[in-house]
C-alpha cells in the first residue's frame, strides 16, 4: 500500500455533503494518501483527508467561471492541469468513489466514459506528457477557439475574433475546457493508447446513474475485476437526492451500504439547496434560456428559481412554455 499513487481533488465552496465525504474517505481507506485542496478551510474533511492549499498550485484570483451558469468547473480545469505539473499526484473530482486501490502502472491514468471521450473526473498524466503541456499551453490564450469543437461552432467563433470580438473562454459553451478538450490532445499525441476501458472509471454510466441510489438495482452486475472506480454523477444525481429522496440512498442500495461500509452518516452532512443564478437580465436571450432550461429541470421550485434571478415567476413560467414551443418545431 505505501507505493500506491498519492491522490488530489479541488473543492470551491462551503463545507461538504455526505456524498463528497463517502468519495473522499473511500480512498483514504483504500490506502492512498489524498489532499482535498481549496481556497477556504473546509470544516468537515473525513477521517484521513489532508487539507491543502489550493492557492500553491493555481490562484484562486481571478475565479474563472462560466459566464452563464456562474459554475467554477472551468477554474477546476486549469486547476487540475497545473496541478499535475507540479505535483505526482492523480486528480479525481469529489465525486469519483474509489472502489479498488489506484495500483496501475505508469503514469498514464485516465479512461473512456463512451466511445471517443475520455472524462478528465479522473486524470494522471506524467510531466513529460505531450498532452499536459499541449493542453497549458493551449489554454494560456483565453480567447482560443478549440479544435474539438462542432464545425458551426468553430465557425461561429471564428466569425466574432475576426470581427474583433473574440470570445473569452468562460463566455464559451459549457465544458470547454473539460473532457472534449483532453480528448482530443490524447489523441493528437497518441497518449490516448493508455486509456482504460470503460468499466475502470466509469462502469455506471451517466443515464444509470439513478441506480447508485435504488435498492431495486444491483451495482455489482455492471462492476468489473478491474473496476477501480465509480464516478457519481454529482452534478445530477445531488438534486435528485435532495429533491426526491429525503437527502439520502435508498435502504439496501449501494451508496446506502457504502455509507454503512466507510462509516459516514448523512444527516450530519446533508446536500445543501441549489442556487440557481445566472449572470445577465430579461433583456438578455441566453439569460432567459438558462433560466427556462433550469425550469425545465425541476431541480428547485419555479418560485425559488425566479427569487434567485429577480424575475417575476410568471416570467419564469412564459420562457419555459417558449422553449418547449421552439423545440418542438425544431423536431417537425
Amino acid at each position: 500500500m505505501a507505493d500506491l499513487p498519492k491522490i488530489a481533488s479541488l473543492w470551491i465552496g462551503g463545507d461538504l455533503s455526505w456524498l463528497e465525504q463517502l468519495c473522499l474517505k473511500s480512498f483514504a481507506d483504500a490506502g492512498h494518501q489524498i489532499t482535498l485542496y481549496s481556497y477556504a478551510p473546509i470544516s468537515n474533511l473525513p477521517e484521513g483527508v489532508l487539507a491543502g492549499d489550493a492557492n500553491e498550485i493555481y490562484p484562486g484570483e481571478p475565479m474563472l467561471r462560466h459566464a452563464i451558469t456562474g459554475s467554477p468547473a472551468i477554474h477546476a480545469d486549469l486547476w487540475r492541469l497545473n496541478m499535475l505539473q507540479k505535483t505526482d499526484q492523480i486528480w479525481v473530482d469529489c465525486d469519483v468513489y474509489c472502489r479498488r486501490p489506484f495500483d496501475f502502472d505508469g503514469h498514464h491514468v485516465f479512461g473512456w466514459e463512451k466511445p471517443g471521450l475520455v472524462c478528465n473526473a479522473v486524470l494522471g498524466l506524467p510531466k513529460d506528457s505531450k498532452t499536459l503541456s499541449g493542453l497549458l499551453k493551449f489554454f494560456e490564450d483565453p480567447y482560443a477557439i478549440g479544435p474539438w469543437l462542432k464545425p458551426h461552432q468553430i465557425e461561429e467563433l471564428e466569425y466574432e475574433q475576426n470581427a474583433g470580438r473574440p470570445v473569452h473562454m468562460t463566455e464559451q459553451e459549457w465544458g470547454f475546457t473539460g473532457p472534449g478538450a483532453v480528448s482530443w490532445f490524447l489523441k493528437d499525441t497518441g497518449e490516448i493508447e493508455h486509456a482504460q476501458d470503460k468499466d475502470v472509471f466509469f462502469p455506471v454510466s451517466f443515464k444509470d446513474r439513478n441506480h447508485l441510489i435504488l435498492s431495486r438495482f444491483n451495482i455489482e452486475d455492471e462492476i468489473t475485476e478491474n473496476t477501480r472506480a465509480i464516478h457519481l454523477w454529482a452534478r445530477r444525481l445531488k438534486p435528485r437526492l435532495r429533491v426526491n429522496e429525503d437527502n439520502k440512498p435508498r435502504r439496501g442500495s449501494f451508496l446506502d451500504q457504502m455509507l454503512k461500509h466507510h462509516g459516514i452518516d448523512h444527516k450530519e452532512a446533508p446536500i445543501p439547496a441549489k442556487v440557481s443564478k445566472f449572470s445577465g437580465g430579461s433583456d438578455d436571450p441566453r439569460f432567459r434560456a438558462m433560466i427556462a432550461i433550469e425550469a425545465l429541470r425541476g431541480d428547485e421550485s419555479i418560485a425559488q428559481l425566479a427569487k434567485n434571478n429577480n424575475v417575476e415567476p410568471s416570467d419564469v413560467r412564459a420562457w419555459r412554455t417558449f422553449l418547449v414551443q421552439k423545440a418542438v418545431k425544431l423536431f417537425q
